[in-house]
């Protein structure tokens, strides 16, 4: 459990340092809302700020295989990573089906 609070602790500090605060407010509309593609284009500075860096890092789906460009989690630690996302209202950096 020790490695589980370690980790909430590094997501919590890694958030802390890197979600952009106009990223951590409630949607208005569809342009708050990035889902990717080839010609996707971001509402802000911001938006495409957060994006880049919870990619870096393999968040945007962070349950995938590194191998495959995800964050290589395992269920526990995603968990973790949502819920600290959902504590400090950040938004998903990207939308999908």
């Amino acid at each position: 459990m020790a490695g589980l609070e370690d980790f909430g602790h590094e997501v919590r500090q890694w958030l802390a340092e890197n979600c952009p605060q106009s990223m951590r407010k409630p949607i208005e509309d569809d342009s708050d809302i990035y889902w990717g593609g080839r010609q996707a284009s971001f509402k802000s500075d911001d938006q495409r700020d957060w994006f880049e860096r919870m990619a870096a890092r393999g968040w945007t789906v962070p349950a995938w295989s590194k191998e495959y460009g995800g964050g290589g989690l395992g269920k526990e630690e995603a968990k973790v990573l949502q819920q600290e996302m959902r504590r400090i209202k950040a938004r998903i950096p990207l939308q999908s089906f």
